[in-house]
């Protein structure tokens, strides 16, 4: 019997020519590159006419104190009174609504500038598009604004809008439009002049010798930062098994060989265990 050949992860070339629309480096590009194409997108998403948006910026950091928790936005664009930021989500996470937030307060913060009054902020609008249902309802676009509980008549009208989409449900979207993005978005279908705009600009940027150099160091980039992660998480777990070994009295010897950890920060733990039972009792 032949034996089944295990499917290889593809070369950083391959995933390059197998790229869409709905990669995160190749969505930003073309934005990117394409501000008008970025325009009508938001146009078609948020049903609004923009005249026009300044150049998009992607990959944007944003930190709004040395201390605090730095942002990077996908697609961050501004037009007359209206800053919008559109994130491409391929993952399914529930941090989201939470990160939608976060991404709000720090993009006021950036567009108030000191002694500027509050009413000179601008309608802010935070844009997930997501290839599943993050919140599990059924709904092809979850579109969320601040308003009063005890009458949901009343609306805040703070003029911040946070805004999921739901491309496995996107045949029930109400626009023609929004649901012709969303099948070119997931199968390369298209059925309009934007799509078909799209469709040629993703070709065209495809064929960039310039964007698939910009490509392969960003495949490499995640990669030392995912082997990073895992890393730190493993030595975190070492430590952890070597703590609790050592309470239970195996010799820092015996635990450095089970743990893999070097002998010193056995010892080194060891020590501070030490410490710590001395000042508990």
């Amino acid at each position: 019997m032949e034996k089944m050949k295990i499917k290889s992860e593809l070369t950083p070339a391959e995933k390059w020519e197998s790229l869409t629309l709905a990669n995160n480096f190749l969505f930003c590009a073309v934005m990117r590159r394409n501000p008008e194409l970025c325009r009508e997108l938001l146009e078609i998403l948020l049903h609004i006419e923009i005249e026009k948006i300044e150049i998009p910026e992607t990959e944007l950091s944003i930190q709004d104190a040395f201390d605090s928790k730095g942002i990077r936005l996908d697609v961050y664009t501004k037009s007359d009174g209206r800053v919008f930021d559109i994130e491409m989500q391929t993952t399914k996470k529930l941090d989201l609504p939470k990160r939608a937030r976060y991404y709000q307060s720090i993009i006021d913060s950036a567009n108030l500038t000191v002694g500027a009054d509050y009413d000179e902020l601008k309608d802010s609008y935070v844009i997930f598009i997501c290839l599943d249902d993050i919140f599990g309802k059924g709904l092809p676009v979850y579109t969320f604004e601040n308003l009063c509980m005890e009458n949901k008549e009343t609306k805040l009208n703070d003029r911040a809008f946070k805004l999921f989409f739901n491309a496995s449900a996107c045949d029930r979207l109400n626009s023609e439009s929004e649901r012709n993005f969303f099948r070119f978005l997931k199968n390369n279908e298209t059925s309009d002049d934007f799509t078909q705009k799209l469709n040629e600009t993703v070709g065209k940027a495809k064929q960039s010798a310039e964007l698939r150099g910009h490509y392969m160091t960003w495949e490499q980039n995640i990669k030392e930062e995912r082997k990073l992660a895992y890393m730190d998480g493993a030595h975190d777990t070492a430590r952890e098994n070597a703590s609790e070994f050592l309470k239970m009295g195996i010799s820092a010897e015996q635990v450095s060989k089970g743990t893999k950890l070097p002998l010193e920060e056995v010892l080194a733990l060891k020590e501070e265990l030490s410490h710590e039972a001395q000042l508990t009792r």
